[in-house]
């Protein structure tokens, strides 16, 4: 039952605004948990975000685990005018001599030309035709008066025969024509009404032509215009008068980009994780409450929060830690790789033998410290004079149980780098949970405390609602009281007037 407010009737004071002066005292433990509550959802954003990016750099080491992400060909014409290629990951390394004696071409039928203005018409001397493709024939009768040749057209396609009708409007002819090429695709037309569509009535199909080529000396007769040898595609463009010459070859190129956008990703990284890590909370600035948003505009609420949101990774315990095992898992050597004989080294099993090195301190850059520095010409001629030993470097397994100490020291450099983000990312999940709700009460440590938060304020809103009652019965009971008193002062005045 609602408490019964007479708010100053007989005192004349303003009691809501009094109350409320009052209640501001009281709901200040509870505005304290509702800012607790707000940092732990602004933190769970950060930590949001930098998953977001391990997860990024997890993607692209996965990449780099696997020898196929190394194998790639690539495969270049000189003269693109004539043949291109395309090289699959199963291709050859090696070099081709193509030259093009004809081209395959699909058979065309060309009707002369009509007196139609539009195929929205309808014939005039009507009869029956039949179109017979590759892949089946069809039958079309045509009414005088009734059939339009929009239907027609529509009929012909609409069988799937391997032949297509069309109507050319610049010349007014119409034309039928094979998908496929070669002297296998073929197109006959016969009937009656053969003229109707500029058509004469045949009596031996009209084929397309093969392609002739000639690779590496040999000619080959083909129905397209494409062949695949050796794990190699190659797409017949136009004909000519010689060879031109395909060389495939292991794509240095992707490999470099790949480690290149690997570096760059990682000291973005470095970048994030300090500026969150290293970044002094401002403890004066804490989440605002409703009442002060009130007297704010939101340009002031945008700043103010962002103060507010600054150094909320500060130190943190997850983030420098991956830092560290990364760092760990780049710097040491993968065992297994080389052998030095008589202070020689032979083989690949560090960073530094690609050209991959962390950033020397330098004065005034300290901010550079724990990054990654890539010397590309050193990189594309480990590629160049030993890929097999860089794709080692990456992918390289080991027999040992996940448990052994060595196992670690004998895996390639991607699958470390795997193995650490999976872990650091798992870290982070159990932290603030998989969710994307700023403020769920989850399973999560950052949930729990979120849970335990809205038990609290429940509890502390349930008291200050019975606070807030007591004071509007307080001052319930004040304005009764005056209320009698004046009563009583009205009787006494009338009786002794």
């Amino acid at each position: 039952m609602s408490t019964i407010k007479l708010s100053g009737m007989v005192s004349g004071m303003d009691t809501d605004t009094i109350i409320k002066q009052l209640m501001q005292v009281e709901r200040a433990p509870l505005d304290k948990l509702h800012q607790q509550k707000q940092k732990i959802a602004w933190k769970r954003d950060e930590y949001r975000e930098m998953n977001t990016m391990l997860s990024s750099i997890r993607t692209l080491a996965d990449k780099l685990r696997f020898s196929n992400s190394f194998s790639k060909q690539s495969a270049t014409s000189s003269n693109s005018s004539v043949v291109t290629a395309t090289a699959s990951s199963n291709a050859s390394s090696g070099s081709y001599a193509i030259q093009v004696n004809q081209l395959a071409s699909s058979a065309l039928v060309t009707g002369s030309k009509t007196s139609i203005d539009s195929t929205k018409s309808t014939v005039t001397g009507g009869g029956s035709i039949t179109i017979t493709g590759p892949n089946g024939s069809v039958d079309v009768d045509m009414t005088s008066g009734a059939t339009t040749y929009d239907s027609i057209i529509k009929q012909v396609n609409a069988a799937n025969i391997g032949a297509t009708l069309s109507f050319d409007s610049v010349n007014k002819r119409f034309m039928l024509s094979t998908a496929a090429t070669g002297e296998s695709a073929t197109i006959q037309v016969t009937g009656t009404g053969v003229a109707e569509l500029g058509f004469q009535e045949m009596s031996t199909p009209q084929t397309g032509t093969n392609a002739s080529v000639l690779v590496n000396g040999q000619t080959m007769i083909l129905e397209n215009n494409a062949f695949e040898l050796n794990g190699v595609r190659f797409d017949l463009k136009g004909v000519s008068s010689s060879a031109a010459s395909i060389t495939v070859a292991r794509d240095t190129s992707s490999i470099v980009s790949q480690i290149k956008g690997f570096v760059e990703q990682y000291n973005n990284l470095v970048d994030k994780v300090n500026e969150k890590t290293k970044a002094v909370p401002s403890r004066s600035y804490l989440p605002l409450t409703d009442e002060q948003k009130e007297n704010m505009s939101e340009k002031q609420i945008e700043l103010w929060e962002t103060r507010a949101k600054s150094g909320l990774l500060y130190r943190d315990d997850i983030l420098t830690d991956t830092l560290s095992s990364l760092r760990s898992a780049l710097v040491n050597k993968v065992e297994g790789l080389a052998t030095i004989s008589n202070g020689v080294k032979t083989g690949i099993d560090t960073l530094s033998d690609i050209g991959i090195t962390f950033k020397k301190f330098t004065v005034g850059a300290t901010s550079e410290l724990g990054k990654l520095e890539l010397d590309e010409a050193k990189l594309t001629d480990a590629i160049a004079s030993n890929p097999d030993g860089v794709m080692k470097l990456f992918t390289k397994s080991s027999t040992l149980d996940k448990t052994d100490p060595n196992y670690q020291k004998e895996i390639g450099i991607a699958e470390r780098l795997y193995s650490t983000l999976n872990t650091q990312i798992n870290k982070v999940i159990k932290r603030i949970g998989s969710g994307s709700v700023s403020d769920a009460a989850d399973s999560s440590q950052m949930g729990t405390q979120i849970r335990d938060l809205n038990s609290r304020i429940d509890v502390l809103k349930t008291r200050m609602q019975a606070v807030e009652d007591r004071y509007y019965k307080q001052f319930t009971a004040m304005e009764l009281a005056l209320q009698k008193l004046n009563s009583q002062g009205s009787w006494l005045a009338s009786q002794l007037g």
